[in-house]
């Protein structure tokens, strides 16, 4: 467990040490090529994935205990693990990979912010109430100007199902259709975003839902664990490639849940040129952990997989796109 003592010192060995932290830093960050808010929007889908030695698989948090010289190839054929390999020929220490991914983060919130509109398809998968639901597959459209607004069609499960929240409603409601036949023969219903009703079926409300969503829910977590300095460990993998994008990826692990009441261990994959988190799996804590292997103790505690593929800055959505009143939804 990383705690963190104070002891007596002279003031000139941790002023060394702050002194070659940020150096490391202002290295690290100066190696990347960051998107600047206002640049050309073209679809991120089309940028061409970065060569990768030993990808890390996506399906699959790495373990962090293996081997750094490992070659052996998993039972399953995949890649060897990638966990130990220092990514881009550089060490991070703990508060180092920390403090980089929270600065991508931040950095991906100022991106997303002077986002107008964006296409996108969303997939999840959610524990509530205990209970693994099935992966849902979501077409999104999310407008952040001049309001907050957010367009869901199902593409599985209740295929057709309909949700649109527009914060220009002076209600701030969300409105429901369901899909298939019920959606036919019964009308659309209004629900409070945080409502019992709306929240049975969503661990966030629609309110949070989009990447810069997700982005405040990470960069909180990230700050949280700073302040704490004790308790977390968080490790920069190698780079991989997601929907065909390189991806920068960080594992983050907690101790006890006294560090994390919610999450036990959680992996990254952040787009690498405009550092918006393209998957997240979230793994939460159990008390029947003894016996079992790493692998069966993530499924047991899967809270939370999300995913954005096909990104689409490029498409001009305009007010109709989230109105009520949209011939096409039929709401």
């Amino acid at each position: 467990m990383l705690r963190l003592y104070p002891r007596k010192s002279s003031g000139m060995p941790n002023a060394f040490a702050t002194l070659i932290s940020a150096i490391s830093l202002t290295v690290i960050l100066g190696s990347f090529d960051p998107a600047p808010a206002g640049e050309d929007l073209s679809p991120v889908g089309v940028l061409p994935p970065a060569p990768m030695e030993v990808p890390l698989p996506v399906d699959s948090i790495a373990d962090s205990s293996a081997p750094a010289d490992s070659s052996a190839a998993p039972s399953d054929g995949g890649a060897p693990p990638a966990a130990q390999k220092p990514a881009g020929g550089m060490v991070l220490d703990n508060h180092d990979a920390l403090k980089f991914s929270l600065l991508m983060l931040q950095d991906g919130c100022r991106f997303i912010e002077n986002v107008d509109s964006y296409s996108t398809l969303f997939s999840k998968q959610e524990r509530i109430q205990g209970d693994l639901g099935d992966v849902q597959n979501i077409e999104m459209k999310v407008m952040h100007s001049p309001n907050f607004s957010i367009y869901m069609k199902w593409k599985n499960g209740d295929t057709g199902r309909q949700l649109l929240f527009n914060d220009s409603y002076d209600d701030k409601k969300m409105v429901v259709k369901l899909g298939g036949l019920k959606g036919r023969l019964l009308p659309s219903i209004k629900l409070e975003p945080s409502s019992p009703e709306a929240m049975a079926q969503a661990r966030y409300p629609v309110t949070e839902a989009g990447v810069h969503g997700m982005l405040k829910q990470l960069v909180h977590y990230r700050q949280l664990d700073l302040k704490s300095g004790e308790g977390s460990r968080c490790v920069r993998l190698e780079n991989t490639v997601f929907d065909e994008r390189d991806c920068y990826c960080f594992l983050y692990e907690y101790d006890a849940p006294k560090y994390n009441a919610t999450y036990r261990k959680s992996l990254l994959l952040l787009d690498a040129r405009y550092h918006i988190p393209l998957r997240v799996i979230n793994h939460t804590w159990t008390e029947a952990a003894e016996g079992i292997t790493a692998a069966e103790l993530d499924a047991q505690t899967l809270i939370e997989d999300y995913s954005f593929t096909r990104v689409d800055f490029g498409t001009q959505l305009v007010g109709e796109d989230f109105s009520r009143d949209n011939p096409k939804y039929r709401m």
